[in-house]
């Protein structure tokens, strides 16, 4: 009678014990299989950063530049065109010169795997040099619309594997428009100051202004403004007679055009200006070139900064 209890009781002890067993090469199997799936995430980690570490871009747009540090991919740039300095730590990189005017051999002495471009460069030949000598071109579409400049940082964060960066950082950038062209709506059907924005040609040693159609002038017209000149196009060579018959109330000077000056009662004192209401009423301001060229990250920023130049009682927001 005691035998058969104690038989009784071990039953459930040995159907525990081979439950167990059974389940014991399960266990073993999942976890070698997450050991195996950490294995290659950390794999795929590795073979990321080691092609990475084995690109080596030349980039000669100051967009994309501006892009690739944002999304985390900086360490691939071996060489950047002059007009790249935004962010400051840019400034470490090899400058090969002026993207309008770029010696091949500059850039091939940096032994790169990549030049990459939005298209904007020369000389001509340069293309045939780097071609000749097996340097791959890769040109991207700096993208002339907000939805554009999304695209470029999508497809940048595709081709060196920042693919979640880039694409929280289009969406960010994205929303924080949405949120300044809100604000900036108060200025519609309000009187619009004329604007004339100056931008100092590198290669032509001379002003220029920013014509309709561009993206300086979609940003006036954002900020509650009118381009003071009348013309579509890109830009025009700014004589004094061409200043003076825009007859801006408000002149927005790109930093180099501004800064080779001393300041705003020196450029205000220039040929042409010192005749329009802008140049009268001392209403000329220094802007950063990126702010008018292209889309990005800080685009939202630089509307409101440009919001508050037009009609400061934006700035007390």
């Amino acid at each position: 009678m005691n035998r058969d209890r104690l038989n009784a009781g071990r039953i459930p002890d040995q159907r525990r014990a081979r439950r167990v067993a059974l389940a014991a090469p399960c266990v073993v199997t999942y976890c070698v299989m997450r050991r195996l799936l950490a294995g290659l995430t950390t794999l795929a980690a590795l073979a990321a950063s080691v092609n990475a570490q084995s690109e080596r871009v030349v980039c000669v747009s100051k967009q994309i530049n501006e892009f690739l540090f944002a999304i985390g991919a900086q360490d691939v740039l071996v060489g950047r065109d002059l007009t790249s300095i935004y962010p400051p730590a840019i400034l470490k990189v090899t400058s090969v010169g002026y993207h309008r005017a770029l010696n091949a051999e500059g850039i091939i002495s940096l032994r790169p795997t990549l030049f990459l471009t939005d298209g904007n460069y020369g000389p001509a030949e340069v293309t045939a040099q780097l071609e000749k000598v097996g340097v791959p071109i890769l040109t991207l579409d700096p993208g002339r619309s907000l939805d554009g400049a999304a695209a470029l940082l999508t497809a940048l964060g595709k081709r060196f594997h920042r693919e979640r960066t880039a694409d929280s950082i289009a969406a960010a950038m994205l929303a924080d428009m949405a949120s300044a062209l809100k604000d900036t709506l108060t200025w519609s059907g309000k009187p619009k100051p004329r604007v004339l924005i100056m931008h100092f040609g590198q290669i032509v040693n001379d002003y220029l202004g920013l014509k309709r159609g561009s993206i300086g002038d979609q940003m006036v017209r954002w900020a509650g403004g009118e381009n003071a000149l009348d013309s579509m196009g890109g830009m025009q060579r700014l004589t004094p007679e061409a200043i003076a018959k825009a007859a801006p109330d408000i002149i927005l000077a790109t930093d180099v055009g501004f800064d080779r000056l001393g300041g705003a009662e020196q450029f205000a004192a220039m040929p042409g200006v010192a005749l329009t209401p802008a140049g009268r009423n001392h209403r000329i301001y220094r802007i950063e070139e990126d702010d008018l060229m292209y889309y990005g990250p800080r685009t939202a920023a630089a509307l409101r900064r440009i919001e508050a130049i037009l009609h400061p009682p934006a700035a007390k927001r």
